[in-house]
């Protein structure tokens, strides 16, 4: 229950994202706090997750292990770490929680010893065939943007469910989470793309955020960060209130006046 955004622009010297600050926890008690959602993987790249907080930290913890000590990686090759650790926490979690309580752990141990199906199975097909359906159909509640740019250019990649991997360069943005249709409607019809200007993106991006709200589970808190080729930049208070003061002024004409948000920006990132 959140909402994760992501914008290339500027034709892919910056990246924008955005994310709320709602947590559900294990007993689904919806709550707020300090804690942000933006990842940062590497120099130059950033991961940001909707869904279980337990299954993402694992993920991205093991994440971090595989891409080492370096600073800076092709955003694909963290694409991809990510897809195969999302598979593998998948399987993981489908064993615990569908297979093992219904064969027992001694079928794991046959399967890994290349069998298809235990003798004392065999008698029960239909039982068998029903328990492949459900792991098969089984939904890590989790999903994941990475966001980065590296010699090749601005990336933006998706993992979700049971590990599909997807590039999202051409359209130039993505959102998850419970406000991400909200979130990509808004991009969508505003016409957002790579070719964008930063501050049109940072104001576009934020009331992509705010018009997500609506959506359930989906936190008011804001956190913005933009990133470019060498750093990771977080926006300030500052910005934020200048994008608030753009947002609700531009609910009363047709056109923003964005010259209040670069002229923040620039005062920011001197």
């Amino acid at each position: 229950m959140t909402v994760c955004i992501a914008a290339i622009c500027e034709n892919g010297k910056y990246i924008v994202v955005a994310a709320d600050r709602m947590f559900t926890s294990s007993l689904n008690v919806e709550f707020e706090t300090d804690e942000r959602k933006i990842e940062v993987l590497g120099k130059s790249c950033v991961a940001l997750a909707a869904g279980n907080t337990a299954y993402s930290s694992e993920i991205l913890g093991l994440s971090r292990t595989q891409l080492g000590q370096r600073d800076e990686f092709p955003v694909a090759e963290a694409a991809k770490i990510i897809k195969e650790i999302y598979i593998f926490a998948r399987n993981q979690k489908v064993e615990e929680t569908v297979v093992i309580p219904a064969f027992g752990k001694d079928f794991l141990d046959f399967r890994n010893k290349g069998a298809s199906l235990a003798g004392y199975l065999q008698p029960q097909q239909n039982t068998f065939s029903q328990i492949t359906s459900f792991a098969s159909q089984y939904v890590l509640d989790l999903e994941l943007l990475i966001a980065g740019i590296d010699d090749t250019g601005a990336h933006i990649y998706q993992v979700s469910n049971p590990g599909t991997e997807y590039a999202l360069d051409k359209l130039g943005h993505a959102a998850v989470g419970s406000g991400g249709l909200h979130a990509i409607i808004y991009l969508s019809l505003i016409g957002q793309t790579s070719h964008k200007g930063l501050a049109e993106t940072l104001y576009s991006v934020y009331d992509a955020k705010k018009a997500a709200e609506v959506a359930p589970g989906v936190g008011s808190v804001t956190d913005i960060a933009i990133v470019e080729k060498d750093k990771i930049w977080d926006c300030p208070d500052s910005l934020l209130v200048a994008l608030e003061s753009v947002s609700s002024e531009a609910r009363k004409r047709t056109l923003p006046d964005l010259k209040e948000v670069r002229e923040a920006y620039d005062k920011c990132h001197q």
